[in-house]
């Protein structure tokens, strides 16, 4: 009488879901965090040079609606208020990627590392240390 076993498989957390956490669930939140911080950062732009201008020439930039008039009258759209969009564009598309991408990343890893009864229980914990290892990855 030999009795053969089957090997139970470990329960992994990206394939508990109903959307299975493969590479392509990865790389569209890694676009969908470039694509959100990105624009985001991109247009606050112009306020965080007038808040600048106001820092450096208060007599000049008196508030942030007239300090975007003077800025625009006097140094355009382009030059002046835009100033400085491309690279927080790209900087902080980049930031958002990793961020966004990485959370799930790490979400994924450490819901499998506990097992699907801890990963139920210390929800709130894990995702807090998945958000924080992404963070740190991400800055």
């Amino acid at each position: 009488m030999s009795s053969t076993t089957t090997p139970v498989e470990k329960w992994n957390s990206r394939f508990a879901g109903a959307v299975p956490h493969n590479t392509d669930y990865y790389l569209k939140c890694l676009a969908g965090g470039a694509l959100a911080c990105g624009t985001t950062h991109t247009m606050m732009t112009p306020i965080d040079v007038v808040k600048v201008n106001m820092q450096v020439n208060p007599s000049k930039y008196r508030g942030l609606l007239s300090g975007l008039g003077t800025l625009t009258a006097e140094e355009g759209i382009r030059s002046g208020a835009l100033k400085g969009a491309a690279p927080t564009c790209i900087g902080y598309s980049f930031q958002g990627m990793f961020k966004f991408g990485l959370n799930e990343v790490f979400k994924d890893q450490y819901n499998t590392l506990v097992g699907e009864e801890n990963s139920i229980k210390y929800r709130g914990l894990i995702w807090a240390a998945a958000a924080a290892s992404a963070e740190f990855f991400a800055d």
